[in-house]
């Protein structure tokens, strides 16, 4: 039998018998705990990893000559934010993978950030100090409500602090150093350092200690901030010159200075900052709540675990050393747990559609657990034909471009397709040139070297018109037979295309595919099958990874990244405080599908009824026993929208004791006087229009299927004309204005007056659509009504 591998643990809140040491064991390792406690030693510390495989660490110096004679060692987990005592690029040179625990303690740093921002205003030390010292101190502090607070640096810990000094009333400036895509939080402004140090009155550093950032709060940069500022410091000591501030502070060019962390811990001596009126040092504190203990011990031996599997989750150098063949396996860890195939694909899909955000540190994670492909649909006809009918995006132009940046970096860092699906909402054309545009607008922007495919899926009425004569397209139900007609009424019909175009592209030497129309699953499908995996675990992984986050306990926290291999299929979030479940993942064959046992696809049919869901530990489930059976005919669906007139909105409030009972009277009542008027002036008959009036607060969305109940506090009312032209929709719409806004009921001796949403109260909402088409056209080769345009060279050319 062979020796559990053993990990180091030296962090000294984690002892023997605790439960980070019983997650370790359960997981195959042998713990060795040595506490650290002041400092340690280089030799001791080579001497106490001897024959460690992984390490659980606090703040010891792991240099070059450490890893070069530590051979065992694979993997170091730092149990903080701070990972400025390691040498990662030694590490990285070793093979050892290195990781630290980003947001962990952000909670507990964020609160105390806040609580030596509230002591420095109210110079709550100085007091308490006069007081022991027998004085009586009344000095008058300042309130926190009307000033402004400076971030340097927007990570986990700043962003938990923006709340909580919001709450306070003070405003929040960050510096612009941040990237575009990072500022989540349009209430705070974004100024470059000059003038971030210039106006804040509270200094707050939150940024990593790096060659660039050393000292960067030096006697010029105090020169800058303002007499009556002070500085609080939470994140490293040597981000500031400490002999310029307390020379700054002595002299009165700066108000006082709070340090969680000092350049040399603990303070020596001789330190400048000793005895300096205004200026307060704490003893590195700000994480140390039982709650960010625990949290991160609990987070970093999971991270530790992951890690020596070859999946590491928030590694600083994974992504830059592992490679298939570079991949450990834990022979002491059994296979039933966490199997570890020889060959596998690994699919990063950052999100449910292009356009709808993700934190870009996910994608950073997914690139370093080893992902093989990026995959996002850019579509969906959730929100209904009109995007289809007209060609257009529901997703905004910077939106997409805010996505598309970050993929394609990644994608090209890594050297990894990217695929999209279904570009431009509908997969028109217009929607694939569109994305296409935006796309290589970017590739020239950061000099990036892709080719770029673009797969069209609009098809003719003419092509398709003679495909039915041919007997070769079919209803779906409850569709019925197609006619010509419909297919002449279309403003535009597309195709949805298999994984097949897709791989052709790829096949043909594309790094970046823009396809048109496609199924959800066959965006992440393509890669997969085209390495040769097996139908049954892609299309099944594909399906349940189709909407990002969405299989996950927190959908908005991210994507996911599924492993494929021969035998299944494993999912895991690319959030560290997400998880999936066996629930969660298994839910997803829920998710639009008539039978959550089947789900069709143009080549065939998945069949899951004898899946089986194993969660393989807190976070990733394990998929088997998923098939795929090919069809008979090869079939592409179509979708089609035509105009069914022109719409114009209007919108009022009732708020009338007396209608609300009678809310169903009083609709009846508005088509019937409506249809007269109408009539009367605009010599219409209600055949030659549509009104549609809808109660929101009674019964709207449900309509007579709702459950009955008392009557409501108030109704919107939205009453929707549709026309054959906008003018005569707007006609009506203005002819029911006074009904909307006074409209009694038969037994009321007085004009209600209602409330319209909107001056004025007619809003033309331009063509609306039908979605036409539900049909299937049997396809003689899966990639025929496709076509596929790839420019010679890449996307700087």
């Amino acid at each position: 039998m062979s020796t559990p591998p053993t990990v180091l643990i030296t962090t000294d809140y984690l002892v023997p018998g605790d439960e980070v040491d019983d997650l370790l064991r359960d997981a195959g390792f042998t713990t060795r705990h040595r506490p650290l406690r002041g400092t340690r030693e280089q030799d001791e510390l080579i001497a106490i990893l001897d024959g460690c495989e992984g390490a659980l660490i606090a703040n010891e110096p792991m240099t070059a000559e450490v890893f070069a004679r530590a051979p065992a060692l694979r993997a170091v987990v730092r149990t903080g934010v701070g990972y400025d005592s390691v040498d990662v690029a030694a590490a990285t040179r070793a093979g050892v993978s290195v990781s630290n625990l980003p947001g962990v303690n952000a909670n507990a740093v964020a609160e105390y950030t806040m609580a030596l921002l509230l002591a420095q205003a109210r110079r709550l030390v100085p007091v308490a100090a006069g007081v022991q010292a027998g004085r009586w101190p009344r000095e008058d502090g300042h309130e926190l409500r009307g000033r402004t607070l400076g971030l340097l640096g927007y990570g986990a810990t700043a962003r938990a602090v923006v709340p909580l000094a919001q709450a306070f009333g003070l405003s929040v400036r960050c510096t612009t150093g941040v990237p575009e895509g990072q500022r989540h939080d349009a209430s705070v402004q974004f100024v470059d350092l000059a003038e971030l140090l210039a106006t804040a009155d509270f200094l707050s550093l939150h940024t990593a200690l790096t060659p660039a950032t050393r000292h960067l709060i030096d006697a010029s940069a105090l020169a800058r901030m303002k007499p009556t500022a002070h500085l609080i410091n939470t994140a490293r000591g040597a981000l500031v010159d400490e002999t310029a501030l307390a020379a700054a502070v002595r002299a009165g060019r700066l108000a006082g200075a709070a340090l969680d962390v000092t350049g040399t811990e603990p303070l020596p001596a001789d330190s400048p900052l000793r005895d300096v009126p205004g200026i307060t040092v704490y003893s590195h504190l700000a994480g140390q709540t039982a709650e960010a203990r625990r949290a991160a011990g609990l987070e970093g031996a999971r991270e530790l675990v992951a890690a020596l599997r070859g999946r590491p989750r928030s590694s600083l150098n994974a992504h830059t050393m592992i490679t298939s063949e570079m991949r450990p396996t834990l022979t002491s860890t059994p296979a039933t747990e966490d199997p570890v195939p020889e060959e596998t694909v690994r699919v990063l899909v950052p999100s449910g559609m292009l356009g709808a955000g993700f934190p870009p540190e996910t994608i950073d994670r997914g690139i370093a657990l080893g992902a093989d492909v990026i995959a996002v649909d850019g579509g969906s006809t959730d929100s209904g034909p009109y995007y289809l009918g007209s060609g257009t995006a529901k997703t905004s132009a910077a939106a997409v471009a805010r996505d598309l940046r970050i993929l394609l970096r990644a994608s090209a860092d890594a050297g990894i397709p990217l695929i999209v699906g279904s570009c431009g909402t509908s997969g028109t054309d217009s929607g694939v040139d569109w994305v296409a545009g935006i796309a290589g607008g970017i590739l020239r922007e950061e000099n990036l070297g892709l080719r770029v495919a673009r797969i069209y899926s609009e098809q003719t009425a003419a092509a398709l018109k003679e495909r039915l004569n041919e007997g070769r397209v079919h209803p779906l139900p409850p569709m019925g037979d197609l006619d010509a007609a419909t297919l002449d009424d279309c403003t535009h019909i597309v195709g949805m295309m298999g994984h097949e175009p897709i791989v052709a592209a790829l096949e043909a030497g594309a790094q970046v595919v823009l396809a048109g129309r496609a199924t959800d699953t066959a965006v992440a499908a393509a890669y997969p099958l085209m390495k040769g995996m097996p139908a049954g675990p892609t299309w099944h992984a594909s399906k349940i990874i189709e909407c990002g986050g969405q299989c996950t306990t927190n959908p908005r926290a991210g994507g996911v990244l599924a492993t494929i291999d021969q035998g299944g299929f494993t999912i895991e979030p690319l959030d560290p405080a997400a998880a999936c479940t066996t629930t969660s993942v298994a839910a997803h064959m829920l998710y639009e599908t008539v039978n959550p046992f089947q789900m069709r696809e143009p080549a065939g049919t998945l069949m899951v009824a004898d899946a089986t869901y194993t969660a393989l530990d807190d976070r990733r489930v394990r998929v088997e026993g998923s098939r795929f059976e090919p069809a008979d005919q090869y079939t592409i669906k179509l979708e089609g929208a035509r105009i069914t007139g022109y719409e114009t909105m209007s919108f009022t409030a009732i708020r009338d004791p007396h209608i609300l009972p009678r809310i169903e009277e009083w609709v009846a009542l508005m088509h019937e006087i409506l249809a007269g008027r109408v009539r009367q002036t605009l010599d219409l008959e209600p055949s030659g229009y549509a009104v549609d009036i809808r109660p929101y607060g009674y019964n709207a969305v449900l309509g007579s299927i709702d459950p009955a109940a008392g009557p409501p506090r108030e109704v919107g009312v939205m009453m929707l004309v549709n026309a054959p032209d906008q003018a005569t929709a707007t006609a009506i719409a203005k002819i029911a204005n006074p009904l909307m806004l006074h409209l009694p009921t038969p037994d009321m001796d007085y004009l209600p007056s209602l409330a319209f949403a909107t001056s004025p109260a007619e809003s033309e909402r331009g063509p609306a659509y039908q979605f036409v088409l539900n049909h299937v056209v049997d396809a003689d080769e899966p990639t025929g009504m496709f076509r596929i345009e790839i420019p010679e060279g890449d996307s700087r050319d």
